[in-house]
């Protein structure tokens, strides 16, 4: 057995005590035990002994060969020394303190890469800009509700998921995800904390939860509060995307009360089976409310809690039977007189800025009822419709009224029949021809 003494102090004394601790005959064994070598000078316990002899040499194992380099590796304790040759498992020091350089290299290369790709996606992320107008219904609303729950930060500043989660009862983020979808919310790196963002495989990651969120500009209006005055005074005529967004809306009002009440029971149930849960939901919610729905989960979990006290169950399988029993207890209502009880709205159960639009808006809440809110939403195009017919029918007034006081009648019938045929409907078309005769 071979340890090699590198000494850094030319002290005798220092020197001599070195030896001495790492000092063994051929079978490996120390000649001197370590409470021997005390006392050193004002050195008195043994237990420092190790540390105070590393200070002034290295001893290098030659037993043990560094796998990269071949060389022998350092040991810095009496353990450590192998009594047998072998390859070692780590590197020699000058091996490991390269391997420590490279990767600071690598990692400072990445990190600039990092901030390359960043600093370019914050430019083009600020410089994206969008037609408000051309929205659809649904966003519009979704971009309402972030105003009232968020306020000024969504028009002038920056926010994170988790200010959103109050945007409905349950899974506001599911809504937040919507607006990113169409382009509408973008993340904003340079406001975001270090460690969000991060590369894999060349491609730009990032931690959805620490992200800073902002409200993409309008290309005409910009970016601030008359954006979101003109969707707020804007007419809604989509029922069906409005429709489809309450049914999300409400399977959400539908999903806390159940995850509230399995919470009271101590009953619990893995991701699949809530989203097995809200697609059944979702389908009830054509026909029911939502209070009725309230009154269908209660009973079914009040029955899974009085199940799992049973003999042969327990709590988690008593869980697993809330997604087909809320099931059975929507096919019975079905062929049966319907759902007969509603439930309120418990005290702690928000409904949440959507929530609150929603009934702002189009007078929805938790006791409206599916074929109610479709209802209520078809009459916006009715509603729009008629509208329209009467400015068209104001235009057409107007049109004939300037066309009897002016010689140029034939002229401005000619006209007319010039931009129908190149396309223009007639609304503008008879707009155009005002405007030109006002002139």
């Amino acid at each position: 057995m071979a340890v090699r003494l590198e000494f850094l102090t030319q002290d005798p004394d220092e020197i001599e005590l070195a030896k001495r601790y790492w000092a063994m005959d051929e079978a490996g064994t120390y000649l001197e035990k370590v409470t021997g070598l005390v006392p050193f000078r004002q050195l008195t316990q043994s237990s420092f002994i190790s540390s105070h002899v590393r200070k002034y040499c290295r001893a290098y194992d030659e037993n043990q060969q560094c796998s990269l380099c071949n060389g022998p590796v350092l040991v810095t304790k009496r353990h450590e020394p192998r009594k047998a040759f072998e390859l070692s498992i780590r590197p020699c020091t000058p091996c490991a303190e390269r391997i420590k350089q490279d990767e600071l290299r690598i990692k400072q290369a990445e990190e600039a890469e990092l901030q390359r790709v960043l600093q370019k996606r914050s430019h083009d992320m600020a410089c994206r800009t969008i037609s408000y107008d051309a929205l659809p219904d649904d966003i519009c609303v979704l971009l309402l509700a972030m105003d009232a729950l968020i306020g000024p930060r969504l028009t002038k500043g920056t926010f994170r998921e988790n200010e959103c989660a109050a945007l409905a009862p349950y899974d506001g983020g599911f809504f937040l995800r919507r607006l990113r979808e169409v382009g509408i919310i973008l993340d904003q790196p340079s406001a975001a904390r270090p460690g969000t963002y991060f590369l894999e495989n060349g491609q730009i990651v990032m931690r959805w939860a620490q992200a800073e969120f902002f409200l993409v500009a309008d290309d005409k209006y910009g970016r601030g509060e008359d954006v979101i005055r003109r969707i707020a005074e804007r007419e809604f005529n989509n029922p069906d995307a409005l429709f489809d967004l309450w049914l999300d809306y409400a399977t959400s009002d539908a999903a806390r009360y159940l995850l509230d009440q399995c919470r009271i029971y101590n009953l619990a149930f893995g991701s699949e089976d809530v989203e097995r849960i809200k697609g059944t939901i979702r389908q009830a919610l054509r026909v029911y409310s939502t209070s009725q729905l309230w009154s269908v989960i209660w009973k079914v979990v009040k029955d899974a809690s009085s199940l799992a006290s049973h003999m042969y169950f327990n709590r988690i399988k008593a869980s697993a039977t809330i997604p087909n029993k809320i099931r059975k207890q929507l096919e019975r209502a079905g062929q049966e007189d319907g759902i007969s009880r509603y439930w309120s709205r418990p005290e702690h159960h928000l409904a949440g800025s959507l929530g609150t639009v929603f009934s702002r808006l189009f007078g929805l809440d938790e006791n409206t009822n599916g074929q109610q809110a479709h209802e209520r939403f078809a009459q916006l195009v009715h509603h729009s419709s008629t509208e329209a017919d009467e400015a068209l029918e104001s235009l057409v007034r107007s049109f004939i009224l300037q066309a009897q006081d002016n010689p140029g009648a034939v002229q401005m019938m000619c006209q007319f029949a010039d931009l129908v045929r190149s396309g223009l409907q007639t609304k503008p078309a008879l707009e155009e021809i005002i405007g030109v005769v006002g002139t």
